[in-house]
């Protein structure tokens, strides 16, 4: 069950790290279920054709150009496991911490467009006048 990402324990915790990851994977399961685009780029019957029985597709350049769009995680190591033990094999969770710091101490949000803004003012405006005008009820 999906309930708050980032949220532990019955919701009682919320952890930057738990969030990051989170979010990770909901970007993983979300790509599966858009499932596979058919198109003539992505058959590609001309790779097909060009490798040919018992070749191999790694190293063709198609697969170099494409492979990208299927997935782009930020944070899981898909290098050998040598290359990840020569980086000192970095924990996910440790990660996932260094990355929610990151975006604390250096994410600079676009501002909102003007008339964005003032919609959410109008709308933050109207439900506190809602909740006056209830407790004015209970009170009469």
């Amino acid at each position: 069950m999906i309930y708050g990402v980032g949220m532990l324990d019955s919701a009682l915790l919320w952890d930057y790290a738990s969030a990051i990851l989170q979010n990770e994977f909901l970007d993983m399961v979300l790509k599966v279920v858009e499932g596979i685009r058919v198109s003539e780029e992505n058959i590609a019957m001309d790779v097909i054709r060009d490798v040919g029985p018992a070749g191999e597709f790694i190293t063709h350049e198609h697969t170099y150009e494409n492979f990208r769009r299927l997935s782009h995680p930020t944070l899981m190591n898909r290098d050998t496991r040598e290359n990840w033990e020569a980086a000192g094999s970095p924990d996910i969770v440790d990660v996932a911490y260094e990355k929610s710091l990151d975006i604390i101490e250096n994410y600079k949000p676009e501002p909102r467009p003007e008339n964005v803004q003032k919609e959410l003012d109008r709308i933050y405006t109207d439900f506190e006048k809602a909740v006056e005008e209830r407790k004015a009820e209970k009170v009469a």
